[in-house]
């Protein structure tokens, strides 16, 4: 009596964690989608002009430099569907909002020894970790460096690399996660038909339904960190 009490206590909690998951996807349609708005600018604006050359600016604010205007006219070109295009301008956005958040809070986050955090995720730790530079690190590495354009080229550098942890992390804590539920007899079948989705991260499909079992068998199969850490990394090509 007292297990299936338990059980039908989850299986509340679990609807109410369902409808609360789509009232917040109902409620953030309704936000302004501000770099999507932006996004439809720089293609309307490169679209109608056939020689930009310069920065694209918006009531006074730089959307995209013009140092980066090749790479990204390029990268546009070499795709064929209109939300591709958009995709790679939302991208570029994304990069640069991060570049401006990490400059922003930079001295303040090394002299208090702290995270720089944007839109609910840490960009730069205050300690090095999985190979990432800290505050203080990267603060002096953008110390050296004196032409605008060359802090953010080294900054977009370390946020590429930042985006691959990212990614590891999301699966290697997912499959953690799925692995400990799986170990409590009663919740492990209740749980995996529920929960059979693919990893996401950022709308990417990390791990697909079909090859997330396989996934997690080998990764229930390994003794250490070291080698799950590994054996994720491998999988998602890093």
């Amino acid at each position: 009596m007292e297990a299936w009490l338990t059980v039908k206590r989850f299986l509340r909690r679990t609807y109410w964690l369902s409808l609360l998951g789509v009232s917040l996807l109902f409620s953030a349609g309704c936000v302004p989608d501000t770099i999507s708005d932006n996004a439809d600018l720089i293609l309307e604006q490169l679209t109608n002009t056939h020689s930009q050359t310069g920065s694209i600016q918006v009531e006074g604010e730089t959307l995209v430099f013009a140092a980066d205007l090749p790479s990204l006219v390029e990268s546009i070109n070499s795709v064929q569907l209109g939300s591709e295009k958009k995709d790679l301008v939302r991208d570029y956005l994304i990069m640069q909002s991060r570049i401006d958040c990490i400059l922003d809070k930079i001295d303040e986050a090394s002299e208090n020894n702290t995270t720089i955090g944007c839109d609910g995720k840490t960009l730069v730790d205050k300690e090095t970790k999985h190979g990432l530079a800290s505050t203080s690190e990267i603060l002096t590495e953008i110390g050296h460096i004196e032409h605008e354009t060359a802090k953010r080229d080294y900054l977009n550098a370390y946020l590429l690399v930042w985006s691959k942890v990212q990614r590891l992390n999301r699966v290697e804590e997912s499959l953690g996660q799925m692995t400990r539920t799986n170990s409590i007899p009663l919740f492990s079948n209740l749980v995996n038909s529920i929960h059979r989705f693919p990893i996401l991260y950022e709308g990417e499909a990390l791990v697909t339904k079909e090859e997330l079992q396989s996934l997690l068998d080998k990764y229930g199969a390994l003794d250490s960190d070291e080698a799950k850490r590994a054996m994720v990394a491998e999988y998602l090509g890093q």
